[in-house]
Formats: structure tokens, sequence, C-alpha cells
């Protein structure tokens, strides 16, 4: 019987940190770690392809992942997440939270989703 070898070809794990460290802290003064920063990253980056996918005939970013493969925001050092972040990433994100266009809610240890978790819970509290 022949044995498959799988190649050893997945992208490398750049993670500088563990993903409970700060990486920075956002335009809204929120600490975020590793793990959030690439879960916003990775919202935003959905979002762009869902909005090429609705109004053009494909997304180049889809493309570009596809045909070179893309090592994943949570496999990034902090230094390149941030880099990303602060390229545009960061007012993408909040625009499209605000517009409540975020394609899924934010990651529950996300400093937004603590924030608004306490602000329901306070406001079911006085009702």
């Amino acid at each position: 019987m022949q044995r498959y070898i799988v190649p050893n070809n997945l992208p490398e794990d750049f993670r500088d940190v563990e993903q409970s460290s700060v990486v920075g802290t956002d335009m809204q003064g929120y600490d975020l770690t590793h793990y959030v920063l690439a879960e916003r990253l990775l919202q935003v980056e959905y979002a762009s392809i869902r909005d090429q996918i609705r109004n053009e005939a494909s997304s180049d970013t889809l493309t570009y992942i596809l045909e070179g493969g893309f090592r994943g925001f949570h496999k990034y050092s902090s230094g390149e997440q941030w880099q990303e972040w602060k390229d545009g990433a960061e007012q993408k994100w909040y625009q499209l939270y605000e517009d409540g266009e975020l394609p899924w809610e934010p990651y529950e240890e996300d400093p937004i989703a603590i924030r608004d978790h306490a602000k329901r819970k306070e406001n079911n509290a006085t009702i």
C-alpha cells in the first residue's frame, strides 16, 4: 500500500507573543491582545471580500489569498498585526462596528464586546 506524504507547505507561524499578550492600544483606548486583533483583522478582510463580491465581478482580495496562500492573522507577528491595523484596518473596523456591518459579533473577549455586554446588562437591570 502506497502512503501519501503530506508536504510541509503550511505557512509559518511568525507569532512572537502569546495570544493573550497586548499588542497595542486602539484609537478608543482599548488594549488589544494578539488574538483579539487577529479577529478584528479577519472581520475587516471578510467584509472587504464580501463587499467586493456584492459590487464587482470578482474579489481581488480573495483571488490574492487563493493564488498565493495566506498565513492568517493569527500567525502574524505582533508588529505585522499592528502595521496592518494602523494601515487602515482600524478605521474600517470601527466604521463597520458603528454601522452595524461587522460580518459577525466581536470576539467575546474583545473589549468592545465586554463593554457592550456590560451596557446590555445594566440596561436590563434598570428596566
